[in-house]
């Protein structure tokens, strides 16, 4: 038996400024970036997985999608669409023989995002 797996690590991308200075283009990137080039790989991967016979395919989301923190609101929309997207494909192509999932990991401190003002490492909060 074959065992094709499509791990999707997809750049994870945001830009921490307020809701009212975001851009359309701002949008577009972050959701170009970490929604549509998922949902399209897939696309183009499901005839390969479907003839694998045992396909899996792993999203990576975030934490941001589920609880809101301040900031973030195009990035949260971006993985809050994964999520969705996730469970419809799994839904969707079950009868393919395709798992979908997804992993939702939190903030990791990393020198990349150690200095964002949208994380204070000492006494993260969220909103709610």
């Amino acid at each position: 038996m074959i065992f094709l797996l499509l791990l999707l690590l997809i750049l994870r991308m945001t830009i921490p400024k307020s809701t009212t200075e975001f851009t359309a283009e701002d949008f577009s990137t972050i959701m170009g970036t970490n929604f549509e080039s998922a949902y399209h790989f897939c696309q183009i991967a499901h005839p390969l997985l479907k003839a694998s016979g045992n396909g899996n395919i792993v999203f990576n989301s975030s934490v941001a999608s589920a609880v809101a923190l301040p900031m973030l609101s195009v990035y949260a929309a971006s993985k809050g669409a994964i999520n969705q997207v996730t469970r419809s494909l799994a839904c969707e192509w079950a009868k393919d023989n395709i798992r979908v999932n997804s992993v939702a990991p939190g903030p990791i401190k990393t020198p990349l995002v150690e200095n964002l003002p949208v994380y204070t490492w000492q006494n993260a909060k969220t909103c709610g």
